[in-house]
């Protein structure tokens, strides 16, 4: 990857170069300029040559730092960022975890008031038996106190029978006797 970064840089610019016109390219080229005395005195063309270089390497190095500058500050907020996502991500992991514990909360509850609606309603149908049994009793006991009742009433009436009857013969005994 090292070597591949270079040769594409390389093919890049060689690319840009070549979709310039000339007249277009020409304010992108660097124009060293000779200084009016340069002919004269060919150290200080140099030195100028020298000053000029300088001037444009530190305009590249200042124009590379605001680039590194730049993108420092933006790896920064990506950074901030993917941390900020990645707080919500927890968040939510935990609200989620959160929600599954009461879920199974709600869920262990429900099973025990079904287990106990089960043996309610177990208990609701014995007692329901249990009731329709005294209920029967409650008629047949009903049944033969009306029977007792009806019986007492027939003895009641055969002694009325009886007595009156007795009264009766012994006042026409007692009648016939006496005449």
């Amino acid at each position: 990857m090292a070597e591949s970064h270079p040769n594409r840089l390389r093919e890049h610019m060689r690319a840009h170069i070549a979709n310039y016109s000339a007249v277009g390219s020409a304010e992108n080229i660097l124009s060293l300029r000779r200084p009016p005395n340069s002919e004269t005195s060919p150290g200080a063309a140099v030195l100028n040559l020298i000053y000029q270089a300088a001037d444009l390497i530190r305009d590249v190095d200042d124009y590379a730092a605001e680039r590194q500058a730049r993108a420092e500050t933006l790896a920064k907020q990506a950074i901030e960022k993917v941390e900020i996502a990645e707080a919500r991500v927890r968040s939510a992991e935990s609200g989620r975890l959160a929600a599954e514990a009461e879920t199974k909360e709600f869920s262990d509850r429900l099973q025990e008031v079904e287990k106990v609606m089960e043996q309610t309603a177990s208990r609701i149908a014995a007692t329901e038996a249990q009731l329709s049994a005294a209920e029967q009793r409650a008629r047949t006991a009903e049944m033969r106190a009306d029977e007792a009742e009806d019986a007492l009433k027939r003895i009641e009436e055969a002694i009325r029978t009886q007595i009156l009857e007795k009264r009766f013969c012994d006042s026409s005994r007692r009648a016939a006797t006496a005449a």
